[in-house]
């Protein structure tokens, strides 16, 4: 059932996408994703997570659990993976609204990496 949803579902967003007026969003969308994995890469090589995980565009995790990223990270003696979705402003409440157990932020383009950062940092201490 799950799966022929998921199926369904993805068919719907890609021909969303492919007709759409709104290319803009997505393009915008699919920026937020680049400058949030920028980032986890530069926090892995700073040493504040262990490591982490694109789900991939279209992908199950993506669409039916709303999750962009699973972080890994250290708490104490054990890794632990903090799951993570990006949005905008604009989209943030209907995404705690359909997925209320995944963190999620809002980017925006013009937001520093400092202020991105911290944001991530957050909800990994809020777990």
């Amino acid at each position: 059932m799950k799966r022929t949803k998921f199926w369904a579902l993805r068919e719907e967003i890609r021909e969303r996408r492919r007709f759409s007026q709104e290319q803009w969003s997505y393009e915008i969308g699919r920026k937020r994703q680049e400058k949030t994995s920028l980032l986890l890469q530069e926090l892995k090589e700073e040493g504040s997570i262990h490591d982490f995980l694109p789900t991939g565009d279209l992908s199950f995790q993506d669409i039916m659990e709303g999750i962009d990223f699973f972080i890994v990270y250290i708490d104490s003696t054990r890794y632990k993976i903090c799951p993570l979705s990006v949005t905008g402003e604009r989209w943030i409440g209907g995404h705690q609204d359909r997925h209320p157990e995944i963190p999620v932020i809002a980017i925006n383009l013009s937001d520093t990496s400092a202020f991105v950062k911290n944001k991530i940092i957050e909800v990994i201490n809020n777990r």
